[in-house]
């Protein structure tokens, strides 16, 4: 049996939540580091934290952020007129 790892490492030279979702959102799965705050999984179209940088609050709040707009761009608002 064979185990696939994800090895595709994405770089963002800059914080942008939008765009980094985006990436999340189409690639689903894989590796991207974001200056700055370090490196991250993409699982299942998520970003999520390795274990040693949970602990850190700026690294929590970006990946709720990211996560925040992969829903968003999932399930667009509906707009009535």
């Amino acid at each position: 049996m064979k185990i696939t790892r994800p090895s595709t490492l994405r770089v963002f030279k800059k914080y942008q939540p939008r765009q980094i979702a985006k990436f999340a959102k189409g690639f689903f799965n894989g590796r991207i580091f974001i200056a700055g705050l370090g490196r991250f999984r993409v699982v299942d179209g998520k970003v999520v934290a390795y274990k040693h940088l949970i602990a850190e609050q700026k690294v929590l709040m970006a990946v709720s952020e990211i996560n925040k707009m992969v829903l968003e761009l999932s399930h667009p608002k509906v707009v009535t007129a």
